[in-house]
């Protein structure tokens, strides 16, 4: 009998190894039976921190303070108030304009009751005694305040920060 075909032994090496390498390979899945889901859930949690800073005023005069924080910081800009030394605020520049410089006052003298009420508040709050009370917010105020906005020295000097 004779064999139609006949590998060189060569050959039969060569053909033997892929195939057995192909026998030895695992199979592995890149597939899912279902399509992959990711479920995020977010919560979002707004809490108010209470401080010993925190005003235990009216809430009116917390809204009024800071619907009025605008015209405060717009004339803070222009140069024409500052916070004094004391944790108020304080006309630095007076307007040439007269209705100008009414509004100044009137927003001053509004701000400068409020904060009244708040450190009363924070007196009773924190048992200290006004002036301590009065002095933290003036340092408050004035580490606070932005570049270019006059603050008042603990000499009385006003002085852009």
């Amino acid at each position: 009998m004779e064999s139609i075909h006949r590998f060189p032994r060569k050959g039969w090496f060569l053909l033997a190894v892929p195939i057995t390498l192909l026998g030895c390979s695992p199979t592995v899945r890149v597939t899912t039976p279902e399509p992959v889901r990711i479920h995020v859930r977010m919560n979002v949690e707004v809490t108010e921190k209470q401080s010993a800073h925190v005003s235990p005023v009216a809430p009116e005069v917390a809204e009024h303070r800071r619907l009025r924080s605008g015209e405060i910081q717009g004339l803070k800009n222009a140069g024409v108030i500052g916070e004094d030394r004391d944790g108020f605020l304080a006309v630095v520049n007076p307007p040439a304009d007269v209705a100008y410089k009414q509004f100044a006052e009137h927003v001053v003298q509004d701000e400068n009751r409020d904060r009244l009420k708040l450190y009363m508040a924070q007196t009773k709050l924190q048992g200290k005694t006004f002036e301590e009370i009065q002095d933290e917010y003036a340092r408050r105020w004035s580490r606070r305040a932005f570049p270019g906005e006059y603050v008042q020295q603990p000499d009385g000097a006003w002085v852009r920060k």
